[in-house]
């Protein structure tokens, strides 16, 4: 399969190793969009929740319970897509447009098997979800009724996510911004609609100009209503992205013929993807015990934890947009032999992210009270919300060091090594010294924080290790003519 159209080029073209104004340039430029992705995604869920919020509890049970498995899908897709992103960016950098082309077909063909097959399992053990993640009776049937109608729309959802990896693989990240902007904002006015009765609704004008009255229609279907939004707008954002990979606008392409399995470029994107997967499988259990330790200090400490991580979400917006700019950069720089070229780069977008989230980090430091307050002025939610900002606060540095510099090493198709380090720094390290300082020295709220904080400064001190032994530059997986 050739590559019909080429409108855009190498990230690594033109870029000097010694010009840092010109690198910060293009990382700014990889770097924003995600950013942006990534804030819109997390209003719209806000909205999101006090649509479905307005419908009661057993509504918001019935589409919260649905969360934890979702989110346990998106990220092993957004995993495989983490593999297709550091391939195609280092067949990219070495100007192999058409082995990119090959990982791009292969992850479509990948992806949308997967999404199908998990699509039937969704159809047809809906009810058994709910059931096995403790639900009450009267939330079965209508947790079941949102699954089945969410999962029509599994393989443009999941594709989306791999495809968006493979355009960012590309140094495009701002056509999957784009699309998941509209989508977002798709989803909510749809939900306008499909949640919400017909009503008639009335403004009062300001300087006693009466009211303005207006008709809004509406399909009342409440929480099937929501699930057909959802559906609808990721349905369009999956459509989308196939549109402009099948159209050849960008470096990668995808073509209707040409459709087999090639394993061997399969097996490339799994030994990439499978470990992120099992890395973030980690993560995320272990964040469920540390809550679990946290909830057993009582209500006010897990509502007080709760509003912390609230707050320091923020901080994962710049993280998370200068991993994927170090992961695309690193990659290209690596394909197109590169390599002191890469590391300069993975360097340059690790200062750039880490001053971002220091800044924010002294934020948290000096401003807690005011920043708690915002949701909550509860004397003692104030008093250990606080102390966990300021703890936070302190971590962003060694947050940052992880999150960019693991996407470093994800562009040279490292991912074994971030791998060991997550495992010890959550479970050893952070659950560990939880456990002893909480429940053996009774320090509380305060000595689950200093575990936490100990876990960030290990995954940080060793990641940073890693990228600087420069072990991954004589390890890349994806050579030119490898697959």
């Amino acid at each position: 399969m050739g590559m019909e159209t080429v409108k855009s080029r190498s990230l690594m073209q033109g870029l000097d190793l010694h010009n840092k104004r010109q690198i910060r340039k293009v990382v700014v430029l990889l770097a924003w969009p995600a950013i942006m992705e990534m804030l819109l995604s997390t209003m719209v869920q806000f909205v999101d929740t006090v649509m479905v919020g307005s419908l009661g509890e057993v509504a918001i049970a019935s589409v919260g319970i649905n969360n934890t498995p979702m989110w346990v899908l998106m990220g092993m897709f957004a995993s495989l897509g983490v593999g297709s992103t550091a391939l195609v960016a280092q067949f990219i950098g070495a100007e192999d447009y058409e082995s990119a082309n090959k990982v791009a077909q292969q992850s479509f063909q990948l992806g949308a098997s997967l999404a199908l097959l998990v699509t039937l399992l969704a159809l047809f053990f809906a009810e058994q979800v709910p059931i096995l993640m403790g639900a009450e009776e009267e939330v079965i049937p209508l947790a079941a009724s949102y699954l089945r109608i969410i999962s029509l729309s599994f393989v443009f959802t999941f594709l989306s996510f791999i495809l968006s990896g493979v355009l960012r693989g590309s140094g495009d990240t701002s056509t999957p911004m784009k699309v998941n902007t509209l989508a977002n904002l798709f989803n909510i006015v749809a939900n306008f609609y499909f949640i919400f009765p017909s009503r008639l609704t009335s403004i009062n004008l300001p300087l006693g100009l009466g009211h303005w009255e207006f008709y809004i229609p509406g399909a009342g279907m409440g929480v099937k209503g929501a699930a057909i939004a959802t559906s609808l707008a990721r349905g369009f954002a999956g459509l989308f992205i196939l549109f402009v990979l099948f159209s050849g606008r960008k470096n990668v392409k995808l073509f209707l013929t040409g459709w087999r399995f090639e394993w061997d470029t399969i097996m490339a994107i799994l030994r990439i993807g499978l470990p992120i997967s099992a890395e973030r499988l980690l993560s995320s259990s272990g964040q469920l015990v540390f809550s679990s330790i946290i909830l057993r200090l009582g209500t006010v400490s897990y509502a007080s934890h709760y509003l912390v991580y609230i707050a320091e979400s923020i901080s994962f917006m710049p993280g998370h947009g200068f991993s994927m700019a170090a992961t695309t950069l690193v990659g290209q720089g690596l394909g197109a032999k590169q390599p002191k070229l890469a590391e300069a780069c993975g360097f340059i977008v690790w200062r750039m992210g880490a001053s971002v989230m220091i800044g924010m980090g002294v934020i948290f430091f000096l401003f807690p009270e005011f920043i708690i307050k915002i949701f909550n002025s509860d004397p003692e939610i104030l008093k250990y919300g606080s102390m966990g900002l300021r703890m936070v606060g302190l971590s962003q540095f060694p947050l940052a060091t992880s999150m960019i510099l693991t996407g470093a090493l994800r562009g040279a198709g490292d991912t074994m090594l971030p791998l060991v380090i997550t495992g010890i720094g959550m479970w050893p390290v952070r659950l560990g010294l939880s456990w002893l300082l909480v429940f053996k020295l009774n320090m509380g709220l305060m000595g689950a924080y200093l575990g936490m904080v100990a876990d960030l400064w290990v995954r940080g001190v060793f990641t940073y290790l890693r990228f600087r032994s420069g072990f991954w530059k004589s390890g890349t997986i994806c050579r030119v003519g490898s697959i």
